[in-house]
């Protein structure tokens, strides 16, 4: 039987308040669970500007149309309007996946700054980033997170030392093929890392004239029987402006029987398959500007 899990990353103020109910409807729709992953400190989505000078940001924006994804007044968040706490505001909203029954975890602290300045960023900087994370999700939810995974796919080893004292079930810091244990300087971790199969709507949408409904069709073919198959989305544009094309996406799924199992639930057969231990280096894929973490 064919499986995947449906990764919603929940980036912005705009994506947690409007964005998170309209998924939750979609969801529930189809019948299908999703892992719901949370930004939970300053919406600094104003500040993403610096990327630019970035090797295919312009072009990303352009073909993607993020002026209308994301909106204006998210992109002026943290330069001319105050960047607002996003848990502050929208606690309530992101209680309802949980209470819907989708699994919930950490997505960011500040997705901006760990996203664009992760390599510059002190170990203490990064130490204070995942307490404040951890504890205002602990505030949200009254738990722990037993899950997290990072902004834009990126991690270093330093971000993987800190996390592995979090005691989490497994983190998706990388994109990759399959389950596996990260070595970092010589030692192999506790933390599974469950990586991102798929390629993005966001990252297809326009490239090479993909259209959304041409996008559907290329996942719906990437989908492997018995293998690790992780799709990432966003609150931001599949529960907004793309809603309908994501509604369609999740009907083709249905159509080919392809079952959706959130992270905790495919776990156990995860870890029950013995992942091997392997390094994370860093590659460019195609659609997105800079670097990704990938499976060694």
């Amino acid at each position: 039987m064919k499986s995947i899990s449906l990764r919603v990353d929940v980036d912005t103020l705009e994506g947690s308040i409007k964005g998170i109910p309209a998924l939750i409807r979609l969801l529930d729709k189809h019948g299908m669970r999703a892992s719901f992953y949370f930004s939970l400190g300053p919406d600094n989505s104003g500040k993403a500007l610096r990327r630019v000078f970035r090797k295919g940001f312009l072009a990303k924006m352009r073909r993607t149309n993020a002026g209308k994804l994301y909106g204006l007044k998210t992109m002026m968040y943290g330069t001319i309007l105050p960047a607002p706490t996003i848990w502050k505001r929208a606690a309530s909203e992101m209680r309802l996946a949980k209470e819907a029954g989708h699994e919930v975890g950490i997505h960011a602290w500040d997705h901006v700054q760990y996203h664009d300045l992760l390599d510059r960023k002190s170990r203490k900087w990064l130490e204070a980033w995942y307490a404040q994370a951890h504890e205002a999700f602990g505030t949200v939810f009254g738990m722990k997170a037993k899950g997290a995974v990072s902004p834009a796919w990126r991690c270093n080893d330093a971000t993987l030392e800190i996390q592995e004292g979090y005691g989490l079930d497994y983190a998706g810091d990388c994109r990759g093929s399959a389950p596996f244990y990260p070595i970092v300087n010589g030692k192999t971790l506790s933390t599974l890392q469950v990586p991102t199969t798929l390629p993005t709507l966001d990252e297809l949408l326009g490239l090479d004239g993909r259209t959304a409904e041409g996008v559907n069709r290329e996942i719906w073919s990437l989908v492997r029987e018995d293998a690790l198959n992780v799709y990432a989305l966003h609150t931001e544009v599949e529960g907004g402006a793309l809603a309908e094309a994501f509604d369609a996406f999740l009907g083709g799924l249905k159509d080919r029987g392809v079952q959706a199992r959130t992270h905790a639930d495919w776990l156990p057969e995860w870890k029950a398959a013995n992942p091997p231990a392997k390094p994370i280096v860093r590659r460019e894929i195609p659609g997105r500007a800079g670097w990704v973490s990938w499976e060694g």
